[in-house]
Parts: C-alpha cells; structure tokens; sequence
C-alpha cells in the first residue's frame, strides 16, 4: 500500500456494460479504484484553479485483466462508463468512509457544458 491515506474503508459497485456512472466529485476524500472484472473508461475533469492540469479531461481504460490501483484526487470532476460486453466491478478504497448524514459527493449530469466531454450517443446514465 503505497499512499499516504491509510485502507480505512472499501466496497464495489458494478455498472452494466453501455452505462455511465457521473459526473461525481469530493471534496474531502479521494477515491482509489480497482476494476475487478471488465472494462472501465475512466474520465477526468480538473476545475481545481491552482493546478497544472486545469481545465484539462484525461481519460484511461481500466481492466480487471491487468489491474492496477489508480487515485482520484478531491476536487476532481469524474465519471465511470462500462465500455466492455459483460459487467463491470469495480472496487472503491475512498481515504475516508461514507458519511450516510454528511455525504461527501456532489453531482452533474452527463451532459452538463461545464465539463468539455461527451459520451457516446446511446450511451445511459446511471
């Protein structure tokens, strides 16, 4: 485990093939996913003033044939779309645990012109 945050908290979610799971941001923890199984096209948006990267979408295919672990820092728009044929899992160690009273997530629609990306036509949300 080589971060600086501690594993304090895990889970999975699973997103059927064609779906996209965003845009979700948060402020005061980072996610660290592992595709357990599929294909996940992982979408970055950087509003964050002060960074290097603002303004800026990245974007990487992940897949549970060749894990590996990947951090998405707060202040980080991010969106998650199944881009394989069969379900993706996905397993999620956020640097803190869910807050069911003081939830740590804020969200826009797919198709919101603050972030400079567009899914595939066809695509859905979830």
């Amino acid at each position: 485990w080589d971060y600086p945050d501690p594993l304090v908290f895990a889970y999975t979610f699973m997103i059927r093939p064609g779906v996209v799971k965003g845009w979700n941001l948060h402020e005061q923890h980072q996610d660290r996913y592992v595709v357990l199984h599929g294909a996940l096209e992982l979408v970055l948006f950087d509003p964050r003033p002060d960074s290097p990267t603002q303004g800026r979408v990245w974007r990487t295919v992940l897949s549970g044939e060749q894990r590996t672990l990947i951090n998405i820092p707060e202040f980080v728009w991010h969106a998650d779309r199944n881009v394989g044929t069969n379900d993706l899992v996905v397993v999620n160690f956020p640097t803190i645990p869910y807050d069911h009273q003081n939830p740590d997530k804020y969200r826009l629609p797919l198709d919101t012109p603050l972030i400079p990306h567009r899914f595939p036509p066809g695509t859905q949300g979830g």
